[in-house]
Protein backbone atom coordinates (compact mmCIF):
# COMPACT_ATOMS: atom_id res chain seq x y z
CA UNK A 1 0.00 0.00 0.00
CA UNK A 2 1.18 3.36 -0.96
CA UNK A 3 0.82 6.19 1.64
CA UNK A 4 0.25 9.54 -0.23
CA UNK A 5 1.98 12.21 1.96
CA UNK A 6 -0.98 14.50 1.99
CA UNK A 7 0.41 16.52 4.81
CA UNK A 8 2.60 18.44 2.11
CA UNK A 9 -0.91 20.05 1.00
CA UNK A 10 -2.68 21.44 4.05
CA UNK A 11 -5.86 21.12 4.99
CA UNK A 12 -6.40 18.05 3.31
CA UNK A 13 -6.31 15.38 5.97
CA UNK A 14 -4.91 12.01 4.96
CA UNK A 15 -8.26 10.06 6.05
CA UNK A 16 -10.39 12.47 3.23
CA UNK A 17 -7.96 10.96 0.59
CA UNK A 18 -7.58 7.56 0.70
CA UNK A 19 -8.73 5.21 -1.89
CA UNK A 20 -11.44 2.87 -1.19
CA UNK A 21 -12.90 -0.26 -2.49
CA UNK A 22 -15.54 1.41 -4.96
CA UNK A 23 -12.76 3.47 -6.63
CA UNK A 24 -11.09 0.18 -7.83
CA UNK A 25 -13.81 0.11 -10.87
CA UNK A 26 -14.05 3.87 -12.42
CA UNK A 27 -17.47 4.20 -13.78
CA UNK A 28 -16.78 4.44 -18.02
CA UNK A 29 -17.87 8.08 -18.10
CA UNK A 30 -14.82 9.16 -15.31
CA UNK A 31 -12.32 7.27 -17.69
CA UNK A 32 -13.44 8.68 -21.04
CA UNK A 33 -13.22 12.59 -22.20
CA UNK A 34 -16.49 13.82 -21.41
CA UNK A 35 -18.19 13.94 -24.67
CA UNK A 36 -21.42 16.20 -24.00
CA UNK A 37 -19.32 18.85 -22.27
CA UNK A 38 -18.63 21.85 -24.14
CA UNK A 39 -15.44 24.11 -24.68
CA UNK A 40 -15.67 26.86 -22.20
CA UNK A 41 -12.45 28.73 -23.45
CA UNK A 42 -9.26 28.27 -25.97
CA UNK A 43 -6.18 29.49 -25.82
CA UNK A 44 -5.41 32.20 -28.09
CA UNK A 45 -1.47 31.89 -27.78
CA UNK A 46 1.18 28.66 -28.12
CA UNK A 47 4.44 28.37 -26.00
CA UNK A 48 7.51 29.33 -27.80
CA UNK A 49 8.56 25.45 -28.51
CA UNK A 50 10.52 24.11 -31.12
CA UNK A 51 10.33 20.71 -32.75
CA UNK A 52 7.30 19.49 -33.89
CA UNK A 53 3.91 20.85 -32.47
CA UNK A 54 1.58 17.76 -32.01
CA UNK A 55 -2.25 17.53 -32.59
CA UNK A 56 -3.71 15.43 -30.25
CA UNK A 57 -3.37 11.38 -30.92
CA UNK A 58 -0.72 12.95 -33.28
CA UNK A 59 2.07 10.07 -32.23
CA UNK A 60 5.58 10.94 -32.79
CA UNK A 61 9.37 9.11 -32.59
CA UNK A 62 11.94 11.22 -30.20
CA UNK A 63 14.68 11.23 -32.13
CA UNK A 64 17.87 13.46 -31.06
CA UNK A 65 18.68 16.68 -33.42
CA UNK A 66 22.35 15.78 -32.97
CA UNK A 67 21.79 12.17 -34.22
CA UNK A 68 22.91 11.13 -30.57
CA UNK A 69 21.75 8.51 -28.47
CA UNK A 70 18.41 9.80 -27.05
CA UNK A 71 18.71 8.74 -22.94
CA UNK A 72 18.05 12.31 -20.53
CA UNK A 73 15.02 13.75 -21.24
CA UNK A 74 12.28 15.96 -19.25
CA UNK A 75 9.02 16.60 -19.78
CA UNK A 76 7.73 20.41 -18.78
CA UNK A 77 4.55 21.47 -18.33
CA UNK A 78 3.31 24.85 -17.96
CA UNK A 79 -0.51 26.69 -17.77
CA UNK A 80 -2.22 29.57 -16.71
CA UNK A 81 -5.30 29.46 -13.99
CA UNK A 82 -8.21 32.30 -13.44
CA UNK A 83 -7.12 32.45 -9.51
CA UNK A 84 -4.91 31.55 -6.58
CA UNK A 85 -7.54 28.61 -5.58
CA UNK A 86 -6.22 26.63 -8.34
CA UNK A 87 -3.27 24.46 -8.07
CA UNK A 88 -2.21 22.54 -10.39
CA UNK A 89 -0.19 19.18 -9.87
CA UNK A 90 1.74 16.93 -12.61
CA UNK A 91 2.15 13.03 -11.92
CA UNK A 92 3.86 10.30 -13.47
CA UNK A 93 2.97 6.70 -13.31
CA UNK A 94 5.23 4.14 -14.72
CA UNK A 95 3.42 1.37 -16.27
CA UNK A 96 4.49 -1.78 -17.14
CA UNK A 97 3.63 -4.22 -20.40
CA UNK A 98 -0.08 -4.81 -18.44
CA UNK A 99 -0.81 -0.76 -18.63
CA UNK A 100 -0.64 -1.09 -14.69
CA UNK A 101 2.31 0.75 -12.49
CA UNK A 102 5.13 -1.50 -11.45
CA UNK A 103 4.29 -1.41 -7.58
CA UNK A 104 2.90 1.55 -6.10
CA UNK A 105 5.81 3.46 -5.54
CA UNK A 106 6.13 3.58 -9.10
CA UNK A 107 3.85 6.77 -9.26
CA UNK A 108 6.32 9.72 -9.22
CA UNK A 109 4.51 13.31 -8.15
CA UNK A 110 4.98 16.13 -5.52
CA UNK A 111 4.81 14.00 -2.20
CA UNK A 112 7.66 11.16 -3.93
CA UNK A 113 10.00 12.72 -6.21
CA UNK A 114 12.17 10.08 -7.73
CA UNK A 115 11.43 6.57 -9.03
CA UNK A 116 12.56 3.52 -7.15
CA UNK A 117 15.16 2.91 -9.95
CA UNK A 118 16.33 6.57 -9.45
CA UNK A 119 15.26 7.35 -13.59
CA UNK A 120 12.74 9.86 -12.81
CA UNK A 121 12.07 12.33 -10.77
CA UNK A 122 9.77 15.55 -10.30
CA UNK A 123 10.78 18.98 -10.30
CA UNK A 124 8.72 19.94 -6.85
CA UNK A 125 5.34 21.68 -6.39
CA UNK A 126 4.31 24.99 -8.17
CA UNK A 127 0.99 26.11 -6.37
CA UNK A 128 -0.11 29.03 -8.74
CA UNK A 129 1.06 28.64 -12.38
CA UNK A 130 2.95 31.95 -11.73
CA UNK A 131 6.45 29.93 -12.96
CA UNK A 132 8.13 31.92 -16.62
CA UNK A 133 8.37 28.65 -18.40
CA UNK A 134 7.77 25.24 -17.50
CA UNK A 135 5.85 25.06 -13.53
CA UNK A 136 6.95 21.55 -13.13
CA UNK A 137 8.76 19.01 -14.92
CA UNK A 138 9.48 15.72 -14.89
CA UNK A 139 12.91 14.27 -16.07
CA UNK A 140 13.86 10.94 -17.42
CA UNK A 141 16.87 8.88 -17.90
CA UNK A 142 15.97 5.98 -20.46
CA UNK A 143 18.93 4.54 -20.01
CA UNK A 144 18.56 3.86 -16.48
CA UNK A 145 14.77 2.88 -16.70
CA UNK A 146 14.01 -0.33 -14.91
CA UNK A 147 13.34 -2.77 -18.00
CA UNK A 148 9.96 -3.59 -17.15
CA UNK A 149 8.65 -0.32 -18.11
CA UNK A 150 6.77 0.19 -20.93
CA UNK A 151 5.34 3.37 -20.35
CA UNK A 152 5.30 6.84 -18.81
CA UNK A 153 1.92 8.37 -18.08
CA UNK A 154 1.82 12.44 -17.02
CA UNK A 155 -1.57 13.65 -15.75
CA UNK A 156 -2.21 16.88 -14.41
CA UNK A 157 -4.49 17.11 -11.55
CA UNK A 158 -6.24 20.10 -9.71
CA UNK A 159 -5.69 20.03 -5.42
CA UNK A 160 -9.29 19.61 -4.14
CA UNK A 161 -11.45 20.07 -7.16
CA UNK A 162 -13.80 18.27 -5.72
CA UNK A 163 -14.04 20.06 -2.60
CA UNK A 164 -13.61 23.20 -4.26
CA UNK A 165 -15.78 22.69 -6.93
CA UNK A 166 -12.89 23.38 -9.21
CA UNK A 167 -12.20 22.33 -13.13
CA UNK A 168 -10.53 23.07 -16.05
CA UNK A 169 -12.84 25.92 -17.24
CA UNK A 170 -10.14 28.22 -15.23
CA UNK A 171 -7.14 26.81 -16.38
CA UNK A 172 -5.65 27.89 -19.97
CA UNK A 173 -2.87 27.80 -22.25
CA UNK A 174 -1.74 24.18 -20.80
CA UNK A 175 0.89 23.00 -22.56
CA UNK A 176 3.61 19.92 -22.73
CA UNK A 177 7.00 19.20 -24.74
CA UNK A 178 9.58 17.65 -24.63
CA UNK A 179 13.44 18.27 -24.38
CA UNK A 180 16.48 16.20 -25.15
CA UNK A 181 18.87 17.35 -22.22
CA UNK A 182 21.92 16.80 -23.95
CA UNK A 183 21.33 19.64 -26.52
CA UNK A 184 18.47 21.40 -24.57
CA UNK A 185 16.36 21.40 -28.18
CA UNK A 186 12.84 20.59 -27.80
CA UNK A 187 11.56 17.27 -29.52
CA UNK A 188 8.44 18.16 -30.14
CA UNK A 189 5.24 19.80 -27.90
CA UNK A 190 1.28 19.94 -27.55
CA UNK A 191 -1.09 22.50 -26.51
CA UNK A 192 -3.78 21.50 -25.29
CA UNK A 193 -7.21 23.43 -27.02
CA UNK A 194 -10.23 22.24 -24.99
CA UNK A 195 -10.83 23.21 -21.18
CA UNK A 196 -13.74 21.90 -19.91
CA UNK A 197 -16.08 22.79 -17.03
CA UNK A 198 -16.76 19.41 -15.93
CA UNK A 199 -13.14 17.75 -16.30
CA UNK A 200 -11.21 17.91 -13.04
CA UNK A 201 -8.41 15.62 -14.20
CA UNK A 202 -5.93 16.23 -17.61
CA UNK A 203 -4.25 12.79 -19.40
CA UNK A 204 -1.98 15.08 -20.92
CA UNK A 205 0.55 12.50 -22.71
CA UNK A 206 2.44 9.55 -22.54
CA UNK A 207 6.15 8.47 -23.28
CA UNK A 208 6.32 4.72 -24.40
CA UNK A 209 8.70 2.15 -25.82
CA UNK A 210 8.04 0.58 -28.85
CA UNK A 211 9.91 -2.27 -30.88
CA UNK A 212 12.90 -0.31 -28.90
CA UNK A 213 12.05 2.63 -29.70
CA UNK A 214 10.35 5.59 -27.95
CA UNK A 215 7.39 7.95 -28.98
CA UNK A 216 5.07 9.99 -27.43
CA UNK A 217 1.74 10.71 -27.60
CA UNK A 218 -0.58 13.65 -27.00
CA UNK A 219 -3.42 12.17 -25.32
CA UNK A 220 -5.23 15.91 -24.07
CA UNK A 221 -8.12 13.40 -22.61
CA UNK A 222 -10.20 15.36 -19.46
CA UNK A 223 -11.39 13.01 -17.01
CA UNK A 224 -13.84 13.51 -14.06
CA UNK A 225 -11.60 11.91 -11.63
CA UNK A 226 -9.36 13.05 -8.96
CA UNK A 227 -6.10 11.61 -8.19
CA UNK A 228 -6.72 9.14 -6.00
CA UNK A 229 -9.24 7.48 -8.39
CA UNK A 230 -6.32 7.62 -10.74
CA UNK A 231 -4.16 5.86 -8.44
CA UNK A 232 -6.85 3.38 -8.70
CA UNK A 233 -7.34 3.12 -12.51
CA UNK A 234 -3.01 2.60 -12.94
CA UNK A 235 -3.16 0.16 -9.89
CA UNK A 236 -1.81 2.45 -7.22
CA UNK A 237 -2.89 0.76 -4.03
CA UNK A 238 -3.46 4.17 -1.40
CA UNK A 239 -3.44 3.23 2.34
CA UNK A 240 -5.78 4.88 4.81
Amino acid sequence: MFDIPMNTKPPVSLAEMAVSSSLTSLPPQSTKPLASAQPVSTPTTRPSYGGVHLRKGQKTALVPTNGGVLDVIKAGLSWEVSGQQYDLDVECFMLGADGRVLGDDWFVFYGSLQSPDGAVTHSGDCRDGSLPGDDEVITMRLSSLDSRVKKLVFVVTINEAKQRGLNFAGVKNAAIHIQDCSSGADLCSFQLTDYYASVTSMVVGEIYNYNGQWKFNPVGDGVAADLYELCARYGVQVAD
